[in-house]
């Protein structure tokens, strides 16, 4: 008898808890906000490339011809994304299609860290583009005397370093505080941002870039793509069918 009262109890509760529509003054409605449900198909992951070339390719032999709009937005120095403007579904929900996403595959530079001297060479002669000051560093690290350590005198502002010369010699040289460099640090179809670094060298001769242009140098790199992209989709963006942005 007790078990048919909770269970007569749970049916009525449920029914209460149905939705139902009522009318009130000749409108109808519902006591619960109710969706309709269909089918969703799944959503691609973005086509990824890794060149700004594979980027414009796919834009405009299938992007620009299946989207009304798309929107070339300049991530960040490493990363280009492509998303296309507002699509409706059957529900008329709005919605983008997030379509392709290029990645530059150049190798990151190691910066606010000591390295061993032969690892700065390697990447000052790999990573970075021929300038003054970068041959400058690369003299400077193949005479560092560090047989008996690295003598150095700091003042907060510049160093002065045993410096080796001839065979036995040895000299105490300023450090040119501040070196303008060019990384390769963003796509290589545009021109790399050059920046200014600070040098630090420890005892044990080992050197250390910091940046020092507080991050200027990705908004030129941005602006580099960005430029790089509008010239070539020149077309597109003319007729309103792309849109560049950083």
């Amino acid at each position: 008898m007790e078990i048919s009262f909770l269970k007569d109890a749970i049916d009525r509760i449920a029914e209460m808890a149905r939705p139902f529509v009522m009318e009130v003054d000749g409108r109808k409605y519902c006591s619960a906000n109710m969706r309709e449900v269909e089918g969703q198909g799944e959503k691609p992951e973005p086509y990824r490339v890794d060149t700004l070339d594979a980027l414009i390719q796919l834009i405009r032999t299938e992007g620009a011809k299946t989207y009304e709009k798309l929107f070339v937005r300049v991530k960040d120095p490493r990363v280009v994304v492509v998303d296309s403007g507002y699509i409706t579904t059957s529900q008329e929900y709005y919605d983008r299609a997030s379509l392709y996403q290029a990645t530059t595959d150049v190798p990151p530079v190691t910066y606010g860290r000591a390295m061993e001297a032969e690892r700065a060479v390697i990447e000052l002669q790999s990573m970075y583009a021929a300038t003054g000051d970068r041959d400058y560093l690369l003299a400077l690290l193949s005479h560092i005397d560090t047989s008996q350590g690295v003598s150095t005198m700091d003042n907060g502002v510049t160093q002065e370093v045993s410096v080796r010369r001839g065979v036995a010699l040895k000299e105490q040289q300023t450090v040119q505080p501040i070196v303008h460099l060019q990384p390769y640090r963003t796509f290589l179809e545009v021109k790399q941002p050059a920046s200014d670094f600070l040098l630090r060298i420890d005892k044990d001769g080992h050197p250390a870039l910091y940046e020092a242009d507080g991050g200027a140098w990705k908004l030129e790199a941005k602006r580099n793509i960005a430029g790089y992209l509008s010239a070539q989709l020149a077309d597109l963006e003319e007729s309103g069918n792309v849109v560049v942005m950083i």
